[in-house]
């Protein structure tokens, strides 16, 4: 089964390739100029209705990560009368960042912990600041684990998600935007073709709240997740440099239970 979805301008490439926060600062500052009120409404309207036209009875829910993605999903959902999400998180969150979920989470929300911990890390040191392959690994044991828990647990016939194409994410085979995986979960994501920029100005314009893990390094192209799980780093040096610079206390937590963390905090002469 295909659905239509709306197009949209080419904006900014895929965040994996964008590290400077100066270009997502300039592509951010202009967007309600590249995406006018009424090609913001145009592509809104297109896409509540593609989502009320492909959810139509059924049961539905949508992911929710509290990142800019997800925010703009949960905004277009609740418009379009779905309240129901779900946000899959472990032990491994920054504090920052459960304590602004707990403020800002959508009234429907589900939260399902997996359980990955310190204990779980240090038996695997491969997964911290994990590097190539071993990167997307992370996803499966976090957000698809919750969000299978939890399209089972609610009897859903298709799960919502925040997939876009600019972020080079699967959305289904030849770029659809609905499949069903090998576990029978249904998938949607409804903003597939929408922009950096579009999902910038949609925010923006409705003064939408955006978590503080964009104001760290490399904020934009990291974005949420648990802390050791952050891509793209130079090497495990690299990452704790990052996670200290965000919050101190994390690393010296960590250091109790990973001799990685340990031994940098000794190296660096960090304490």
């Amino acid at each position: 089964m295909t659905t239509a979805a709306p197009r949209a301008p080419r904006g900014l490439s895929r965040k994996q390739s964008l590290a400077d926060p100066a270009i997502w600062l300039a592509a951010r500052q202009a967007a309600r100029h590249t995406w006018t009120d009424t090609a913001l409404d145009d592509l809104i309207d297109r896409t509540i209705t593609a989502i009320r036209r492909t959810t139509a009875g059924r049961r539905v829910g949508y992911a929710w990560s509290g990142g800019k993605d997800s925010i703009a999903l949960d905004w277009l959902c609740r418009k379009a009368g779905i309240d129901d999400c779900v946000l899959g998180i472990s032990n491994l969150e920054f504090p920052a960042f459960l304590t602004w979920v707990t403020d800002h989470m959508p009234p429907g929300l589900t939260v399902i912990n997996t359980g990955l911990d310190l204990a779980w890390l240090r038996e695997r040191p491969h997964m911290l600041f994990p590097q190539g392959a071993h990167g997307p690994r992370w996803f499966p044991l976090i957000n698809h684990k919750a969000q299978e828990l939890y399209f089972r647990q609610a009897s859903l016939d298709m799960l919502l998600l925040g997939r876009r194409h600019a972020d080079g994410n699967y959305t289904g085979p030849r770029g659809q935007v609905l499949y069903t995986n090998a576990k029978g979960i249904t998938r949607y994501s409804p903003l597939a073709h929408w922009t950096h920029e579009a999902v910038f100005a949609l925010i923006d314009r409705e003064h939408l709240p955006m978590p503080p893990c964009y104001d760290w390094p490399r904020g934009y192209q990291v974005g949420t997740g648990s802390w050791p799980a952050r891509q793209w780093t130079q090497d495990v040096d690299h990452g704790f440099e990052e996670v200290w610079a965000i919050d101190p206390d994390v690393v010296r937590h960590a250091a109790d239970e990973l001799p990685q963390a340990a031994d940098w905090l000794a190296r660096t002469g960090r304490s």
